[in-house]
């Protein structure tokens, strides 16, 4: 088994992405697989933290938006969108659950405890609190990402993983 991260995930909704707007502004980076990345020294103790958008199993960039701009185009669909409808993605509709899963926050080097990083994370996002917390092995799930050429939810995998602790 490979090392063990201190993780926190939130299931992620219109509120959420909001809220990550609001209190970490745009993404620092963004991938055509649909990551959306910020890094932030925002940790219990100032620690560097990397929030990451994780997208579904099998996850394609919508036509007609750049990967670059895919926060900002999901953000202003939500904002005028009924909870679950789907948002105009450049020329595609999809729901939120089909551009991501889950928000993933974690330190980029130093080991936090988990309660900790739960408490850190909540802070920032005024209040909301994650959905599981704990620790994650994510060299086995990069490697099972990977082994499945993309078609693997490493969502429902860090979910799985930290809810039956």
């Amino acid at each position: 088994m490979g090392t063990a991260t201190p993780t926190c995930v939130y299931r992620v909704d219109g509120a959420l992405v909001e809220r990550l707007d609001a209190c970490l502004g745009p993404p620092l980076d963004s991938y055509v697989r649909g990551w959306q990345v910020w890094l932030e020294d925002n940790g219990p103790n100032g620690e560097r933290l990397e929030w990451r958008l994780h997208p579904p199993a099998g996850f394609r960039m919508p036509r007609g938006v750049d990967p670059h701009d895919l926060f900002d185009v999901v953000l202003a669909g939500v904002a005028d969108a009924p909870a679950g409808a789907a948002i105009d993605l450049g020329k595609e509709r999809r729901t939120l659950a089909q551009v991501w899963e889950v928000l993933e926050v974690f330190p980029t080097d130093d080991d936090v405890a988990p309660d900790a990083l739960a408490a850190a994370a909540t802070a920032v996002l005024g209040g909301r609190a994650p959905d599981a917390t704990g620790r994650v092995d994510h060299g086995r799930l990069g490697d099972l990402w990977r082994g499945r050429r993309g078609d693997f939810s490493v969502g429902a995998a860090l979910l799985a993983t930290l809810e039956q602790r």
